[in-house]
């Protein structure tokens, strides 16, 4: 792995899609656990074209489940590589939903040279106690059982969220551990200065399918020690998948956050 704040090498890249290649800003799209750029397939249609979109598989995931072992630290020098050889300007604003919010949060820690503003959705922690060590093997087991469910099922407790089947060919017990290890509470990161939008989805229910504000305003927090233009939000209608429960909402706030303009109505302010 890399020293911290080392200019990443341009010898290898990522596997990612590249779409509006002559657009005047890039913006970095990373997606969460289990999944691989095929998850932000219905956020990309509601941008406009003056948007240069990269969208890489993250290590241990869809084309790239061969880059292993994963982690964070891993992930994100990775993507500092791909920034600093494909985007506009050797520079991007950064977008991570999930896991891939751990992973765009540490890319602005390490790489600030590298990031313009951030967007980041469903940042989490899991309590550390001896129960989370049980926690990857419970991970696995529910990946398999939820891919046996009816998508329409699925898509109507969940608000019309279009989720699709986690690809279990890539969801072992090793990947399982990285992530779970990834995302407990020693693992929260360093501050860092890039300006930040934080959101927490608020929408829970039959399915808990709600994000923590806890941990967003604990990040807004870390953030805020070194800079006061992050801010944390949360949407009382969209669930933790609101990527794939209303993409156009999505691409909007993105947007509005880069272009700094007001959020679309419905957001409030943590």
């Amino acid at each position: 792995l890399m020293e911290l704040n080392q200019e990443p090498s341009c010898e290898a890249i990522l596997p990612h899609s590249v779409y509006n290649s002559e657009g005047e800003a890039t913006i970095v799209l990373v997606h969460g656990a289990f999944q691989s750029r095929r998850e932000w397939d219905m956020v990309i249609s509601y941008f406009p074209e003056n948007y240069h979109l990269l969208i890489p598989d993250m290590p241990g995931h869809g084309e790239s489940r061969f880059v292993k072992p994963f982690s964070v630290n891993k992930a994100a020098s990775l993507i500092a590589r791909l920034i600093t050889k494909c985007a506009i300007g050797g520079q991007a604003h950064v977008v991570g939903f999930s896991l891939g919010a751990h992973v765009a949060i540490e890319v602005a820690s390490l790489y600030p040279e590298r990031v313009k503003d951030v967007f980041v959705s469903g940042y989490e922690l899991f309590n550390h106690s001896s129960f989370s060590q049980c926690i990857p093997y419970v991970l696995w087991i529910m990946l398999r059982c939820e891919n046996m469910v009816p998508r329409s099922v699925i898509k109507w407790l969940m608000d019309g969220a279009d989720l699709e089947r986690a690809d279990t060919s890539i969801c072992t017990l090793s990947l399982c551990r990285a992530i779970v290890d990834a995302m407990t509470e020693a693992k929260w990161p360093s501050p860092w200065k890039s300006r930040t939008l934080i959101v927490a989805a608020g929408k829970g229910g039959l399915i808990p399918s709600n994000d923590h504000p806890g941990d967003a305003i604990k990040l807004l927090r870390i953030a805020n020690s070194l800079t006061s233009s992050t801010v944390a939000a949360t949407h009382p209608l969209m669930r933790h998948p609101w990527n794939r429960q209303d993409p156009w909402l999505f691409a909007q706030t993105i947007q509005a956050w880069f272009e700094k303009r007001e959020l679309p109505d419905g957001f409030q302010y943590l």
